[in-house]
């Protein structure tokens, strides 16, 4: 039985996160996480709803210590909780107040066992679900060996060193691959620092970037990217901000390295997966994968093969290989559609639209579930300043007939959900809402 440690920087005076604005030692973080795993109730499973950071990763290595498995929603829907618990026999609950008050309860209770310094490797610890976007979410197995793995080559092509110091603000939750690898695994196995907030708005994320220690990186999406693009705040210093959950355009990565100055850098992967390559927008449109990843050919696509497993993970995007270790995205498979006989690429129609000066956002899509050749694309489009005939009356200039979207629906702003993607269902719900408005208004 192979064994790797659970913390993996044993320095006890070592920051680890900042919670209720002070810093916590690796010390502290231990015994609270003694006092949380001493109190909690006996169960195979736990769903981690916690939306703190440091409470979320005191449940998370309680359950750890317990071997119970997290099982992290992309939704905290109660209709969706609730399907899991019937999923899922012998589950408990863990949010922010039963955090704390396991921790409140318990602040003068001696520790009663020491903190083990290892675990298994091959521990199942998590199960993290996809976002649905694409439909009903998917259960993906997190094993403790895999997920320190990938902590290690990522900080390595982002050129992190052992045990550093940087500290991490992030906009993502801890439920989402990529908020749980970078801020919840990445304290544990790399030594960052991380804030225990989520700031949204653009005035919260540079407010909580003023008041830690620097360096920082801001670990975000493209969504608040382009919203802090938007303003004229005063930025802090910013080591590099990392993006992920959907390709940045290369104008926005530009305009944020412009306004925030600061690197954009971003990292590729699925909740499949994990990460798995990184770029730096600005100087390289291809991706890198991580170190000794590989791909393989499978029928008319690409699996991925990590270092760890021998098991093909197939991809959903189409990726066209440069070489053994680069390649460029090209699009989910999901993206491509056929209509009258012509296939087209959702995302290109939406790059397309959104060379409109006055389209700030959109998306295209076939409202049908079973579509076929006679099934016809909508939009819906983020344009508070323009009407349906100038949106129109450009893109019949940029695409084919079969590709106009019927019908064509201005909003005020698109369904994203916490982890900046947008769901199928919530998508299809705007949609018929926004329709039977325009019905209504008639």
């Amino acid at each position: 039985m192979n064994s790797l440690p659970i913390i993996f920087n044993s320095q006890p005076d070592a920051f680890i996160f900042y919670y209720n604005d002070e810093i916590i030692t690796h010390e502290k973080f231990e015994l609270d996480v003694i006092r949380v795993s001493e109190n909690i109730a006996s169960h195979k499973y736990a769903i981690n709803l916690c939306a703190d950071r440091y409470l979320f990763a005191v449940g998370f290595v309680a359950c750890m210590l317990r071997k119970q498995i997290s099982l992290m929603p992309a939704s905290h829907a109660e209709k969706e909780i609730e399907t899991l618990e019937n999923d899922y026999a012998d589950t408990q609950r863990f949010n922010d107040k039963l955090i704390k008050t396991l921790l409140k309860e318990n602040i003068d209770t001696l520790k009663e066992s020491s903190f083990p310094k290892e675990l298994d490797s091959e521990r199942l610890v998590a199960i993290i679900f996809t976002s649905g976007s694409t439909g009903k979410p998917k259960a993906n197995l997190k094993y403790w060996g895999s997920l320190v793995d990938s902590a290690k080559r990522v900080a390595l092509q982002l050129n992190f060193n052992k045990f550093s110091q940087h500290t991490l603000v992030a906009t993502v939750p801890p439920q989402h691959m990529y908020g749980f690898e970078m801020t919840i695994i990445f304290p544990l196995v790399i030594g960052v620092c991380v804030h225990n907030s989520r700031p949204f708005f653009p005035e919260d994320i540079r407010h909580t970037l003023e008041k830690v220690q620097s360096p920082v990186v801001l670990v975000t999406t493209p969504i608040h990217l382009r919203a802090c693009t938007q303003t004229e705040l005063s930025w802090p210093n910013i080591d590099f901000a990392l993006s992920a959950t959907a390709p940045l355009s290369r104008q926005l990565a530009e305009d944020v390295e412009r306004q925030l100055q600061t690197t954009v850098r971003e990292i590729y992967g699925c909740s499949e997966t994990g990460v798995i390559a990184t770029r730096t927008t600005v100087k390289d449109s291809n991706w890198t994968l991580l170190s000794k990843y590989k791909f393989t050919k499978k029928n008319d696509g690409l699996c991925l093969v990590t270092p760890l497993s021998n098991e093909e993970i197939y991809l959903s995007d189409m990726i066209k290989q440069i070489n053994e270790q680069q390649f460029q995205l090209i699009g989910r498979q999901s993206d491509l559609v056929k209509i009258a006989g012509k296939r087209g690429s959702l995302n290109d129609l939406k790059i397309k639209l959104g060379a409109l000066d006055g389209v700030e956002d959109a998306v295209f899509f076939i409202p049908e579930e079973n579509p076929d050749e006679k099934a016809r694309l909508a939009a819906l489009v983020v344009a508070p300043n323009l009407n349906i005939r100038e949106i129109t009356s450009f893109f019949k200039k940029q695409t084919d007939p079969a590709f106009m979207p019927r019908p064509l629906i201005i909003v005020e702003k698109l369904p994203y959900n916490e982890s900046g993607k947008l769901p199928r269902k919530s998508l299809i719900d705007l949609f018929k809402k926004s329709r039977n408005t325009l019905k209504d208004s008639a």
